[in-house]
């Protein structure tokens, strides 16, 4: 009975922590619906992202200010029955030191697939495959990540996974 009732509890204040932030972001715009996806992702543990809004980590925030997808990116071409997603993101280091940053942050991942990373860079426009930032040093970079054309449901990902090695927050932007 004591399990049950603390889960009760954490389910109780995990609602009011979504009612609180989805009535804080409520508009015109349907913030009911922002409510029951605050819900969702609180109790799942998945942010599913949109285009152009920031969100918070525990390291850092960032921005996918743009995301597209083609055959080709700077002198690249994908191979054939693959496509390229290109992501513009905007990162800056809210931790209060430096820390590492990279590449390796980001995948695609899709139906019944394992995660698939970014190409080395191609210019010093796209994110370098590690780097560090100094606390509140913003930058913003592309990454290129090219995946199965035929890949269902794709996302564009990044999943906290702190020093130990274990797994927080998934962020996820559908490709399409």
């Amino acid at each position: 009975m004591k399990t049950i009732g603390k889960r009760l509890v954490i389910l109780l204040v995990a609602v009011s922590m979504a009612a609180t932030l989805g009535l804080a972001g409520c508009s015109s715009n349907g913030g009911g619906n922002d409510i029951s996806n605050a819900v969702a992702q609180l109790l799942e543990g998945d942010v599913t992202g949109q285009i152009g809004k920031e969100y918070k980590t525990q390291w850092f925030t960032f921005t996918i200010n743009s995301m597209s997808t083609n055959s080709s990116f700077a002198g690249y071409t994908a191979a054939s029955g693959n496509k390229l997603v290109i992501a513009n993101i905007t990162l800056t280091n809210i931790f209060g030191s430096s820390q590492p940053f990279g590449t390796y942050d980001w995948f695609v991942l899709g139906d019944n697939t394992d995660e698939i990373y970014p190409l080395s860079p191609l210019n010093d426009k796209m994110m370098p495959e590690s780097f560090s930032l100094n606390d509140k040093e913003t930058v913003t970079y592309d990454v290129v990540i090219e995946f199965p054309e035929d890949l269902k449901n794709p996302y564009f990902m990044y999943t906290e996974i702190d020093e130990k090695g274990t797994a927080g927050t998934t962020f996820k932007i559908p490709i399409k």
